[in-house]
């Protein structure tokens, strides 16, 4: 079959290890296929599902993704990994609502799983997911994720400057004049509030 790396869309992709080879042999297919200069710059979740890396391994893979430009948003599982502790997991929901185009201001999105933007989130614009809530550009609107309670849900965005970011029952308000980050965010919450910290 081999080791998989598809579009979830451009320009996130969706890496998955081939379990039916070494983990050696992986990492040297991934570095093979990231060589090429179609997928610099991207952006890459990485699907730890039906997999049982070590820290160690993980990092291997984050080590390659970085070298080859390509950042990771964020991880994929269907089960606990206490490896897996960076950031929060991306756990499968229901499917993937996938909006390729800008939200405009008064457009509002809802929807009982995750929602994967290409484009901006304009201000007074409203995205309510049930699971995560991925913006591949700027989020300048209001979201809310982890809409029925789920309070794991994440947010992420490459520029997240939101009107107010609300995670299951906790909410937050971006300043009045808020500065724009220069590097993608992704907030959760951590302690009973919500966390916004840099997506290395």
């Amino acid at each position: 079959m081999g080791l998989e790396i598809k579009g979830v869309t451009v320009p996130a992709l969706l890496i998955k290890i081939d379990n039916s080879k070494t983990f050696e042999e992986n990492l040297k297919e991934l570095e093979e296929k990231l060589s090429s200069a179609f997928f610099k710059g991207s952006v890459s979740i990485l699907d730890l599902s039906d997999t049982d890396l070590s820290e160690e391994q993980i990092e291997q893979i984050e080590s390659i993704l970085k070298k080859y430009n390509t950042r990771v948003l964020g991880y994929k599982t269907e089960k606990k990994k206490k490896a897996v502790k960076k950031i929060p997991e991306i756990t499968e929901k229901k499917s993937l609502k996938i909006i390729n185009k800008t939200v405009r201001s008064g457009q509002r999105i809802e929807y009982d799983g995750d929602i994967l933007i290409i484009g901006d989130v304009n201000p007074d614009a409203y995205i309510v997911a049930s699971g995560n809530v991925i913006v591949m550009g700027t989020l300048r609107g209001v979201v809310h994720a982890g809409a029925n309670g789920d309070e794991t849900a994440t947010v992420m965005a490459l520029k997240l400057i939101p009107q107010q970011l609300r995670i299951g029952n906790f909410f937050t308000r971006s300043p009045d004049n808020p500065e724009t980050p220069e590097y993608p965010e992704k907030a959760y919450i951590e302690e009973n509030h919500i966390v916004i910290e840099r997506i290395k």
